[in-house]
């Protein structure tokens, strides 16, 4: 039976009707809900234990480094190549940053035991910065704040939500293209699907303004964006006729996030000690 017959043949205001669609969202919201908390939850494991494979790896390497007890006369000259071993395999560590990749291979490169200051300095800043993290993300499952609390119950929800929007503004355009008796190639049908598109345009931002973990300032520039697409749909209950207008508004703001990030990223800037650095330094005249 096509979907249109179907829609007329059954009221879906009807008791019976209305209680077997009920029944099936209530359905769909409580899987919904369960997968989202659960994989949220797992989530928060996952990067618990790639923290904590990080951390092993930074604290047994820093270590290493600021050792102020003296190796054994039979381990002295074991020990540039157990730094470099141990080095290497920071490299690997789930979480590590192109600004340590770097920075070892550097060491690596020249074996000057005088970067051992600097990796040691290095790895402190990125180890407090995972300890901090480490301990949020413990807080956040075990302990969280009243508020956190909230947040933890209401977010599983939002997926369902998004999804029933979804829905309804199918079943409404499916509807409009019914009842009304213009052609398809026509502006009106263009609004129409232009108010469609903005609206689904809504739903991913503010899918991801929310449902999706942001800690740095860049992302929060991007979840802003994302919320202005989102509430930018808002204009539809003007009519139709403000349709192309905000989804162009909503093409301005996606396109302005590709401008968030004017800064050069690390790996285009040089390390000290990096060849180029030593380059641009010795072509400047000595000092007098």
């Amino acid at each position: 039976m096509p979907f249109a017959a179907w829609i007329h043949a059954n009221d879906l205001t009807d008791t019976q009707t209305g209680i077997i669609v009920t029944g099936f969202a209530v359905i769909v919201f409580l899987w919904i809900y369960i997968r989202t908390a659960r994989s949220y939850r797992k989530a928060a494991s996952a990067r618990l234990e790639r923290l904590r494979q990080t951390l092993d790896l930074y604290c047994r390497a820093q270590g290493l480094l600021g050792g102020d007890a003296e190796p054994a006369p039979e381990e002295a000259e074991h020990e540039p190549e157990s730094v470099h071993f141990l080095l290497q395999q920071c490299k690997a560590a789930p979480l590590v940053t192109t600004e340590m990749i770097e920075a070892i291979d550097a060491y690596a490169k020249e074996r000057d035991a005088s970067r051992h200051g600097q990796l040691e300095r290095l790895l402190d800043r990125e180890i407090r910065k995972k300890i901090r993290e480490q301990a949020s993300i413990i807080r956040w499952l075990d302990n969280p704040g009243w508020g956190t609390a909230f947040w933890k119950l209401v977010r599983p929800a939002v997926p369902f939500f998004l999804l029933a929007f979804v829905v309804y503004w199918s079943v409404q355009l499916y509807g409009q293209f019914q009842e009304r008796d213009f052609p398809l190639l026509s502006w009106t049908s263009a609004e129409l699907w232009m108010r469609f598109v903005s609206c689904l345009a809504a739903v991913v931002s503010f899918y991801f303004a929310v449902m999706t973990p942001r800690k740095d300032s860049l992302r929060y520039a991007y979840r802003i964006l994302a919320l202005g697409i989102s509430a930018a749909a808002l204009a539809h209950l003007a009519g139709l006729w403000a349709a192309p207008y905000i989804l162009a508004l909503q093409v301005v703001l996606f396109a302005c996030g590709f401008g968030v990030n004017p800064k050069r990223s690390r790996r285009d800037r040089p390390y000290a000690g990096s060849e180029d650095l030593l380059e641009t330094d010795d072509r400047k005249p000595p000092r007098k």
